[in-house]
């Protein structure tokens, strides 16, 4: 009888397992770019094409599954940008590390990396987490022999202009 007196453990509880990040930060307050995903010719207006130096009309074309916009400067460098809906591209980026140069960073207070082939190099690709499964994929092209300007920085400063008016995700 001893044995039916005694308390048994009480059961733990299950535990939810967080995704592994590979060093991504979690965005602390994601906005919402899903409306942008297959219209990505919509991130900028007209006059932040022209704040930019780019000629509108943008040009979209399928990259890799998802929508892609490109646009141009007069001098033929090139900004094209897409939103990645349905996967957390930053976690991927931090995983993969593609490119030699991999700087993480933040626009507009949202977790973004910076990737360069090489820090003389013309062309910068920015990844910005907007929340748990969205990015905004940047990326700006010199397409000059010499760099004269940062590209990275001219990136960011089209996603600062798109992350500006993203809602807040619900």
């Amino acid at each position: 009888m001893t044995g039916c007196s005694a308390q048994a453990p009480a059961p733990t509880p299950p535990t939810t397992a967080s995704p592994i990040r590979y060093g991504a930060p979690v965005v602390m307050e994601p906005r919402d770019g899903r409306a942008f995903a297959g219209q990505p010719c919509d991130l900028l207006s007209g006059p932040e094409l022209l704040t930019l130096g780019l000629r509108a009309p943008g040009r979209q074309r399928t990259s890799i599954d998802v929508q892609e916009c490109s646009w141009r400067t007069a001098s033929d460098g090139r900004l094209a940008m897409a939103v990645n809906a349905g996967r957390d591209l930053l976690v991927d980026t931090y995983r993969a590390r593609v490119l030699p140069i991999f700087e993480p960073t933040t626009v507009e207070g949202m977790p973004a990396v910076r990737q360069r082939m090489r820090l003389d190099d013309n062309t910068c690709t920015v990844t910005t987490g907007l929340g748990p499964s969205e990015a905004l994929e940047t990326e700006w092209s010199g397409l000059m022999t010499r760099q004269t300007t940062d590209p990275c920085a001219k990136a960011e400063e089209a996603i600062a202009l798109v992350v500006r008016k993203l809602p807040p995700l619900r």
